[in-house]
């Protein structure tokens, strides 16, 4: 009986420029996670990804690009996340909770996102300091037309241009993941929230609908 020619292993089809752009991208923000804006490099990254030197290189031609690459890959995470919230046509106590709850979820739900965006906030170098800047100015510059909207709906006698309590609502995000990582009682977390949003906005009153949000932030934080 003739002997059958072994079967050839197929192989995986190959991605495109883009997919591997994006399998690229995703890999270095673990290592940027993992090793630090400062210290992660092609070669770790390659690792990674499990692909050679030389193609991450391709996509990104030079460190600056890849650190450039990265940083607008988190910045682009956590400004979308802030525009799907806000651009919901809800009282501005509401958004804010679910946008604080949401911001500081992301500990657990893209811990390497949030790993590099706090090592970010805190680089004060100049190659990566004004991205961070134009990105943050950008989310309070988001938080700041919810309030001013909210507070022309309502009539309130508070400040109309709102800027100073959108800089003190983004900065108290940084608190909320200290607290989180502290593994500090969900009530506690909550607590501090409903203070921030009475003192910025002079209400913290929740809906049914935000009702939910807090049963599913209070089982996230434990």
């Amino acid at each position: 009986m003739p002997r059958r020619p072994p079967s050839r292993r197929r192989r995986a089809p190959a991605l495109d420029k883009v997919e591997r752009r994006g399998l690229l991208l995703r890999c270095a923000i673990r290592v940027f996670a993992r090793r630090g804006i400062g210290a992660a490099h092609h070669a770790e990254i390659a690792r990674e990804a499990k692909v050679s030197v030389p193609t991450v290189f391709f996509y990104f031609p030079t460190r600056e690009a890849l650190v450039s690459a990265v940083l607008e890959e988190v910045a682009r995470f956590f400004y979308d996340m802030t525009e799907t919230i806000h651009d919901q046509h809800r009282p501005a106590p509401e958004i804010i909770l679910e946008h604080s709850r949401a911001f500081a979820n992301t500990v657990t739900t893209h811990p390497d996102y949030m790993r590099v965006l706090l090592e970010w906030s805190t680089a004060l170098r100049d190659e990566v300091w004004p991205l961070y800047l134009q990105f943050h100015e950008k989310a309070i510059a988001t938080i700041a037309r919810t309030i001013r909207r909210w507070r022309m709906e309502t009539g309130s006698n508070r400040d109309p241009d709102a800027e100073d309590d959108a800089r003190v609502i983004a900065a108290t995000g940084y608190v909320l993941v200290q607290m989180k990582v502290a593994n500090l009682p969900g009530s506690r977390i909550e607590r501090f929230l409903q203070t921030l949003v009475r003192d910025t906005l002079g209400e913290a009153k929740a809906s049914a609908q935000n009702e939910a949000h807090l049963t599913e932030f209070n089982v996230a934080v434990g």
